[in-house]
């Protein structure tokens, strides 16, 4: 009897390991981002090429610009095309940013591009250097 309570509680014990030791997992790799273009001519008509691998197929992100001051900006409207995944979890989008650098948001430096899902939860960062 007590042989068999105790390979109760340790069947339980096991399983509730095992129960645990999945949480949290996503099953796959976390996305990455890529900046084709890191390192960009200070102009009026400069644009920056941005990928994305391993989201899933038609999630869409958001883009924020992080400036050297720390002030975020959701860059969307100057992304062509929007970021979308397609089926295989890729992403491929271009900022135009000569906009930025005209109202002199953008200054010879290195700025950090936070992806996001529509919710602005982060889920990778890149970095962009801007050079004169």
């Amino acid at each position: 009897m007590k042989k068999g309570i105790y390979l109760m509680i340790g069947a339980f014990f096991i399983v509730g390991l095992l129960g645990c030791a999945s949480i949290g997992t996503k099953g796959g790799p976390s996305p990455k981002v890529t900046v084709i273009t890191p390192t960009v001519k200070l102009s009026k008509k400069a644009t920056i090429t941005i990928k994305g691998a391993g989201f899933k197929p038609g999630q869409e992100v958001a883009i924020l610009f992080t400036a050297i001051d720390g002030v975020q900006s959701d860059i969307d409207y100057t992304l062509k095309p929007k970021p979308v995944a397609d089926k295989t979890g890729a992403w491929l989008t271009t900022w135009s940013c000569g906009r930025f650098v005209s109202k002199k948001l953008i200054k010879e430096g290195t700025y950090t591009l936070m992806i996001t899902d529509v919710d602005y939860n982060q889920i990778a960062k890149a970095k962009v250097t801007f050079v004169k």
